[in-house]
């Protein structure tokens, strides 16, 4: 649950989201509005997700093989350039069985999320929507805004989970974008467990010798197949499996594979029925919606974006 102050925090991160994508269009230079997170697009796959017969959980998914789609993007709230120099990706995954929305799973390829501290967060997020859809006087106020808070959070930053992951996130620097690990960032119910998420490529290489994100994911269906795994990490007690401290990693509780992605088909970037769909993970099936505090803030802030974005 949130607080009464965290709810009228969201409130006006919510406002916030709704000005900027609502002024989106003009600030990225588009004919569309964008989104207010991952709002590049580098490329979206068209595939199918079978889940393996002996996992436990199965009735919580619909039998059989299903379809899915993942979304890959740029995090940053403005369209940025295809050679994207931070390799901060989103996977945005979506499993569906004739149109219904199994489950939406926004992932990233970093594992854990800095900041606890809810208010403090939507303060930083209201104030980088402000940021980017004001004026000079309100940019420079902004800015003020995100350091005082930034400073705030920042010891965050510094747990030691959280700066082994920093560490292993820049061995990584210059992987290929088809050969992260990708992630869930909190967690989710599945059935009456709670888990995090994972994706794991089959056998990609590490390297790419094309440097446009796009043109090398391109280059590589060409050429090659692409399957990941879905694997899942239950949570077994809170002291070792916290599910509202996500700038610690889980331990004492291995990953297990639940089911396999196979990619077929790779869709236009640009497409706009892809562009104006969503990935709220609040929108999945009640057996695998998601669960915690920061999670909680999702579900309004996917909403104001895609109802925004369509016009409404």
């Amino acid at each position: 649950m949130l607080s009464a102050e965290e709810v009228n925090l969201l409130k006006r991160a919510c406002n916030s989201i709704k000005i900027f994508v609502g002024q989106s269009a003009m600030i990225n230079h588009t004919n569309y509005r964008t989104r207010d997170a991952h709002a590049t697009p580098h490329f979206t796959l068209c595939g199918t997700f079978s889940l393996y017969d002996n996992f436990e959980e199965h009735i919580v998914f619909p039998a059989g093989q299903t379809d899915c789609i993942i979304r890959i993007s740029n995090p940053h709230m403005k369209l940025v350039s295809q050679k994207s120099s931070i390799p901060a990706y989103g996977f945005s995954l979506k499993i569906f069985n004739n149109q219904e929305t199994i489950l939406n799973l926004p992932m990233v390829n970093f594992p854990l999320f800095p900041i606890i501290n809810i208010s403090r967060f939507l303060k930083i997020f209201t104030a980088l929507n402000v940021f980017f859809s004001g004026g000079f006087l309100q940019k420079f106020w902004q800015t003020l805004k995100i350091a005082k808070n930034t400073i705030a959070v920042s010891p965050g930053f510094f747990h030691p989970s959280f700066m082994i992951q920093v560490k292993r996130f820049l061995a990584k620097w210059n992987h290929f974008i088809l050969s992260h690990d990708y992630h869930s960032i909190g967690a989710y119910r599945l059935g009456d467990h709670i888990v995090k998420y994972k994706l794991v490529p089959v056998a990609v290489d590490v390297k790419s010798a094309e440097k446009r994100i796009d043109q090398a994911i391109e280059d590589y269906f060409s050429n090659h197949h692409y399957e990941l795994e879905l694997m899942v990490q239950f949570c077994y007690n809170l002291k070792d499996q916290p599910v509202n401290r996500l700038n610690k990693m889980w331990k004492n509780s291995d990953f297990i594979s639940i089911g396999r992605i196979k990619i077929n088909n790779l869709i236009d970037k640009e497409d706009r029925a892809v562009e104006e769909m969503s990935f709220n993970p609040f929108e999945s099936i009640s057996g695998l919606k998601p669960v915690g505090r920061i999670q909680k803030l999702r579900d309004e802030a996917y909403k104001i974006s895609l109802n925004t974005r369509n016009g409404n």
